[in-house]
């Protein structure tokens, strides 16, 4: 009970930043503990840790970035021994499912912007102005300019059948238990738990067919990072391939592989991630990564 409402003393915890904040969305115990685990802190007993393993009071604030009248919650930890001065943060959105993910962060604190891109505020670091960060249809990258005024409209994504649903979550190793899909990894029933979910349905090498990321969530199969994905391909048969999984989260960048294969950053916490290329017959370890910039 100490760690439930700790949890919630942490989350409802607000900063100050550029645009008005929203109020916390309502949440559950697990969801609230689950959005925890995602911007990367635990709860040990009343006192929370952050990616360096030290105490820390992480803040939150909730922030409609999409003006979809559901708020995403954006985390900020001041820890100068970890992060430097400036503290790190991190932006998260709830999908259907009630599941939260991260889809932006990095050091400093976090300044909304007027500019939009697909209909979601653009950012940057308060104080900087310049680089700004802009939603790509998943995540936020960072761009080369400042934002442009003018929003450009999200391409439609494919919608998949019931019957492409089933097969895709097959080909993950995924079994359905209930109305849940469930890994292998097989939880427990831990309060951070968030079965497998579609995240994204998008064509990421141009052959003109469908690819598709599938994540799980909880501490207790992917530890800090809380999530895990899996990439699949639609083949010329209609079946589903596996491409990869990492336990992390995808970011899919500019830079390719093979045959037009997207290179994938797999994020989580922390500040230099691991890059990911397809080589033609598998993904494996290319580069670290911070920003656009190498790291180590």
């Amino acid at each position: 009970m100490r760690l439930i409402l700790a949890a919630f003393a942490f989350l409802t915890t607000s900063t100050v930043t550029a645009q008005t904040p929203s109020p916390r969305p309502p949440m559950t115990v697990a969801e609230g503990l689950q959005l925890f685990n995602a911007a990367g802190y635990t709860l040990k007993g009343s006192k929370a840790f952050n990616s360096c393993g030290t105490v820390t009071t992480p803040k939150f604030t909730y922030l409609d970035l999409n003006a979809d009248g559901k708020p995403e919650a954006i985390s900020f930890d001041r820890d100068p021994a970890c992060y430097g001065p400036d503290g790190q943060f991190h932006v998260m959105v709830r999908g259907k499912t009630g599941i939260w993910r991260q889809i932006g962060g990095g050091l400093g604190s976090f300044q909304a912007l007027a500019s939009k891109t697909r209909g979601w505020l653009d950012y940057t670091v308060a104080g900087i102005g310049c680089p700004v960060w802009k939603f790509d249809g998943t995540t936020y990258l960072i761009g080369k300019a400042c934002p442009d005024p003018v929003a450009v409209p999200a391409p439609s994504a494919p919608a998949l059948s019931a019957i492409d649903q089933v097969a895709l979550f097959k080909a993950a190793g995924f079994i359905k238990r209930g109305k849940q899909w469930r890994s292998d990894c097989d939880d427990p029933g831990t309060l951070s738990y968030g079965p497998g979910q579609i995240e994204t349905v998008k064509d990421l090498n141009g052959d003109g067919r469908p690819e598709a990321v599938v994540i799980e969530s909880g501490t207790y199969c992917y530890g800090n990072t809380g999530s895990g994905f899996w990439l699949l391909s639609k083949q010329a048969d209609a079946s589903w391939k596996l491409m990869t999984q990492y336990t992390g989260l995808a970011e899919f960048l500019k830079t390719r592989g093979v045959g037009g294969w997207p290179d994938i950053l797999i994020g989580g916490p922390g500040f230099c991630f691991p890059v990911v290329r397809w080589n033609g017959r598998e993904y494996v370890p290319n580069r670290k990564e911070y920003q656009g910039k190498p790291c180590r």
